[in-house]
């Protein structure tokens, strides 16, 4: 594995970073606790990462997207609450075949760039590598040129609703298919990049869940299918979330030379969680009854 110049300059070899416990909850816990890590960082925590999937399904809408782009109707009827995340982009159903990870880091690290486009180049480079020791050779980070080369996407495509419908610079595809998903977070005390993957790819599962003429679901369907990847196709074999995770850290490791720790959440953090609770709960219409099996 060759590094760049830029991961030369921006790596602290031996930085010790925090691997907090794999977890499963429900998605408006999980979207709390990722907020409860900007009140880790206040506390000075070092450096964190975090992997996590849902307890149940969730279809988890864009910071601009309301709850008329979902079905709300077609959610309760399969189980699956409707949350809105702070991170910008598209929708995307988290199930048990969706994995995140969360990278926190202090406004004062020199991987969290003042350019936020560039910031997610580290990121990009680091889950190509994990996907070459998956198996998935092909796999690389688009560059801003390459992203921005691309066509625009008309206003009102509805790829635009899905978060694997569309690129950004340092995405990590197959050809022009996007395999890994990436977002950020900006506040005061540093940035939490929130990255998503999907062990299986299952577009029509998503496209049911969206307020969606039956034409345009169709069609939107289709649309997905050739737009992002599931590991398993791409492997050509079940890819277990254990040797996700193993590739990941171990690229971590290997590309910028940190020593990932496993630590607990802090008080402040379980504490910003646990209060950050209601901002989550599930998204509800008044024709639409709210989910009472969820966070």
């Amino acid at each position: 594995m060759d590094k760049s110049p830029t991961d030369a300059h921006l790596a602290r070899a031996g930085e010790v970073w925090r691997r907090l416990p794999y977890a499963t909850a429900p998605m408006g816990w999980q979207l709390a606790r990722t907020e409860a890590l900007f009140d880790g960082l206040v506390a000075g925590a070092p450096p964190t990462i975090r992997w996590y999937m849902p307890a149940r399904p969730a279809l988890v809408l864009g910071r601009s997207q309301g709850p008329d782009r979902a079905d709300l109707a077609a959610t309760r009827a399969g189980g699956v609450a409707v949350h809105r995340r702070t991170s910008g982009g598209g929708a995307v159903l988290v199930d048990d075949a969706a994995l995140s990870l969360d990278i926190a880091l202090p406004t004062s690290h020199p991987l969290a760039l003042t350019d936020l486009t560039r910031s997610y180049e580290w990121i990009g480079r680091v889950w190509t590598d994990a996907l070459h020791h998956l198996g998935i050779l092909d796999a690389s980070a688009i560059p801003t040129a390459e992203a921005r080369a691309l066509a625009a996407l008309p206003a009102d495509d509805p790829l635009r609703l899905a978060c694997f419908g569309t690129l950004s610079p340092y995405e990590v595809v197959v050809g022009r298919r996007k395999v890994v998903g990436l977002s950020q977070i900006r506040r005061r005390p540093g940035a939490i990049y929130a990255i998503g993957v999907h062990l299986r790819w299952r577009p029509a599962r998503l496209t049911a869940l969206l307020a969606l003429d039956p034409t345009t679901r169709a069609a939107l369907t289709i649309s997905l299918a050739g737009a992002a990847a599931g590991l398993d196709e791409l492997a050509g074999r079940p890819v277990a979330t254990p040797e996700i995770m193993a590739a990941v850290e171990s690229a971590l490791t290997d590309r910028l030379g940190i020593i990932l720790t496993p630590g607990p959440w802090l008080a402040a953090e379980r504490a910003a969680a646990q209060s950050a609770r209601e901002r989550f709960r599930p998204m509800r219409s008044p024709a639409v009854p709210a989910l009472t099996s969820a966070s």
